[in-house]
């Protein structure tokens, strides 16, 4: 932010009293000053409501910063329109539409910068075009983050999202339970600062979907839950930069080419792969974190030959690994799976029978992780019905080491059922670095197990008396694995 100088003075280079121009510590320059005088801020000086008015085309991380420009602003962007800051819109039955456009129409212009605006539609009057009138007032006012949300089911179907022509500065967009509608404008500017989408419950056809990624070249996260996706997506192209991509419970969605975008670092799916499997990621990406939900058990070994073509060759650089008790017989078929990165796993164990203990066995011996630190296995919760028959039916025996580096261990919903001791007698014996095994449960420990081998409960109930394991009824909110957010 420059500051102008008063005119300059004669004669005497640097002698005392001469004028010389003066730069403050914060790299403002100050008018031309005697030098015993005190430096002059005039832009400083101005009134509270002028400077909040240049700082009203700024982006909030943008009037942060001017902060540390001039002393006189460091604060001003606190009070930035505080009222105005974030908008949310919210339209009920006995709501006209029409009524809050007028009343958004008859603000002064230039619009105030909005960092976030909201339109919950909770009732039927809204028509698409006045739905397109309160998206082009946010493109106005410049927002960042902008969510659309109707919560009629009346309304799905009947309302369509229209991207506006033009929004510089919107970084990140949420839609639920509404149409994207296949009519683009011509003209439409790229939105080089969209980072994030997140569509929810949205229906949205091949050519939108093509338009719109086209329209994102630097989207980073792209989110899809429930989202009914009409025809199949043929060769669509993702943006370039793409790093985090979840997949739950679309239609349609099984044939989206992501073979463009290297840069994937993580993918969440969710869904049953049989009927719509995500096509091949690239085989040359490395992920960071995967999370891999399947509703049914798979037992075709075609469809379990296409899951692993589906994923990167090299999981070598593998942080987090997220799966449920349908996909462990599938990941420990995959051939030569490389997780000696892996630092973290979670294992979403719904239901947990002789064969799912088996699986998990299996899982730990042929997907060697000896560099595992933190573990966290969830159950169902007590509506599960016991393991039938006894242990000695687990037909896979439990890995000898592998677990050496695994120092914390983490159960949620833990139901005291044969199968779960067991696991966590095994753990007790195997992982010689353990310092802290957790178990969140909503009952106490019981004292008697007739359905669990003694040598187990001996040791459980030792762990318990020497404070190895630490018992709650209540979740730990501090200690929580990576993929705690689940898109059921």
């Amino acid at each position: 932010m420059a500051i102008d100088s008063g005119g300059g003075g004669g004669g005497g280079g640097g002698r005392s009293g001469a004028k010389r121009q003066r730069v403050d510590e914060q790299g403002d320059r100050c008018e031309a000053v005697d030098e015993d005088a005190v430096p002059v801020d005039r832009i400083s000086a101005l009134p509270d409501e002028l400077r909040q008015r240049i700082l009203t085309p700024l982006p909030l991380k943008d009037a942060i910063r001017t902060g540390a420009v001039a002393r006189g602003w460091r604060d001003l962007w606190k009070g930035r329109w505080e009222h105005r800051a974030s908008l949310e819109v919210h339209l009920r039955s006995r709501d006209d539409p029409r009524r809050e456009l007028d009343a958004l129409a008859r603000e002064p212009r230039p619009r105030r910068h909005l960092d976030r605006f909201s339109l919950v539609v909770d009732t039927c009057k809204l028509k698409s075009s006045e739905l397109r009138r309160f998206i082009e007032y946010a493109a106005e006012c410049r927002v960042e983050d902008l969510h659309v949300e109707t919560r009629r089911r009346t309304l799905k179907g009947k309302l369509n999202f229209h991207l506006p022509l033009s929004s510089p500065l919107l970084a990140r967009l949420s839609l639920r339970r509404i149409g994207i509608s296949n009519m683009y404008y011509k003209g439409a500017q790229p939105f080089r600062a969209l980072e994030v989408i997140r569509l929810h419950s949205v229906s949205i056809g091949h050519a939108p979907f093509t338009k719109m990624m086209a329209l994102c070249p630097n989207l980073l996260t792209l989110d899809l839950r429930h989202c009914k996706c009409g025809d199949f997506f043929y060769s669509v192209a993702m943006p370039p930069n793409l790093r985090s991509l979840t997949v739950t419970y679309c239609d349609g969605i099984a044939s989206v080419n992501f073979e463009l975008v290297p840069s994937l670092r993580s993918f969440r799916y969710y869904g049953d792969f049989g009927e719509a499997p995500f096509s091949s990621l690239p085989l040359d990406t490395v992920l960071s974190d995967l999370d891999i939900w399947f509703t049914r058990s798979v037992s075709n070994q075609y469809i379990i030959k296409k899951f692993y073509n589906s994923l990167p060759k090299d999981l070598s650089g593998l942080n987090i690994l997220t799966i449920n008790y349908n996909a462990l017989p599938v990941v420990s078929s995959m051939p030569s799976l490389n997780l000696h990165s892996l630092r973290e796993l979670q294992l979403l164990m719904f239901k947990m029978e002789a064969a799912n203990l088996a699986d998990l066995y299996l899982f730990l011996k042929i997907c060697q992780c000896p560099n595992l630190e933190r573990l966290f296995v969830q159950f169902g919760g007590f509506n599960y019905k016991s393991m039938e028959g006894s242990t000695d039916e687990v037909t896979e025996e439990p890995p000898e080491d592998g677990l050496d580096n695994l120092l914390m261990v983490k159960f949620m919903n833990f139901n005291w059922c044969r199968a779960g001791v067991q696991l966590v007698s095994f753990l007790l014996r195997k992982a010689s670095s353990l310092h802290k095994l957790l178990i969140v449960s909503s009952r106490v420990t019981p004292l008697d197990l007739p359905d669990v081998q003694e040598a187990n409960l001996l040791l459980v109930k030792e762990a318990l008396a020497n404070g190895k394991i630490m018992l709650s009824k209540s979740d730990d909110a501090a200690t929580q694995p990576y993929h705690s957010e689940h898109p059921f």
